[in-house]
């Protein structure tokens, strides 16, 4: 396989994990919304997962980087160092991980910001529920019995 079909199917493989890592954030939204506790927390362990696979496409994506000579490239401004029928070769795939990466960041995003408001509701709700410990300072007036003996 060529290198350029090899950065066409690392680009393919990373908008297929992008789009993967986007079902699980709405799914994990909706276990927040739904008060799921357990199928959140699944949902983080398949996060997990997939982000030790996409250290695994980051990896390949360095090694071919390097067999390029494209060393230091962010992938989305690789098209911008192929030649023309490369570029014309890859810009399916391209646009594709453009869009999956987007759609995830943004997934991502409106995923996070749902959990720290939850938990922010949960930190104030555990304060209302606590009650003020009445507790007495020594020597305060009326707080303790003086008995004499």
């Amino acid at each position: 396989m060529s290198q350029i079909h090899e950065l066409e199917t690392l680009f393919n493989n990373f908008a297929s994990l992008f789009d993967q890592l986007s079902t699980l954030q709405k799914e994990k939204m909706e276990a927040v919304h739904q008060d799921d506790l357990q199928r959140v927390d699944h949902c983080m362990q398949q996060e997990q997962a997939l982000v030790l696979q996409l250290r695994g496409l980051q990896r390949q994506k360095d090694s071919l980087h390097e067999a390029l000579g494209l060393s230091g490239v962010p992938l989305k401004k690789i098209s911008e160092h192929l030649s023309p029928a490369d570029r014309t070769l890859l810009a399916p795939s391209i646009s594709r991980f453009q869009t999956a990466y987007q759609i995830y960041q943004s997934a991502a995003a409106a995923s996070r910001a749902l959990l720290e408001s939850t938990l922010q509701e949960i930190d104030r709700q555990l304060a209302h529920m606590k009650k003020p410990a009445s507790v007495a300072a020594p020597g305060a007036q009326g707080s303790f019995t003086d008995i004499k003996a």
